[in-house]
């Protein structure tokens, strides 16, 4: 793990209370919940968290960004694809961010 336990524990909390009080429903709360997690990488979780670590992230960037003609991305990938996903699939995205801080033991 490259970033000490209580920092990643510290903004996976932070991740889950933007999750549970943000605003609109669970898609739009997890692109303004990515804004504080997206520079965790797998690495950074203990390794049997990574593989959990790398379906939140497949599934939030499942659909990758808007580009346009000129090569400008106009909508990142998590915006993208939590504008096309389903609300259940964003239900399971948070279940998965909430069971890994779970697991994550002081």
């Amino acid at each position: 793990m490259n970033r000490d336990k209580s920092y990643i524990r510290g903004k996976l909390r932070e991740t889950i209370y933007s999750l549970a009080t943000g605003p609109g429903d669970v898609r739009k709360r997890l692109i303004q919940a990515h804004k504080g997690f997206f520079y965790l990488k797998k690495e950074n979780f203990p390794k049997e968290l990574q593989p959990k670590w790398e379906w939140v992230i497949k599934e939030l960037t499942k659909f990758g960004p808007n580009i346009r003609e000129d090569g400008t991305i106009f909508m990142g990938s998590v915006e993208n694809t939590c504008n096309r996903i389903k609300i259940k699939t964003g239900v399971k995205i948070a279940k998965k961010i909430l069971e890994i801080y779970l697991s994550m033991k002081d």
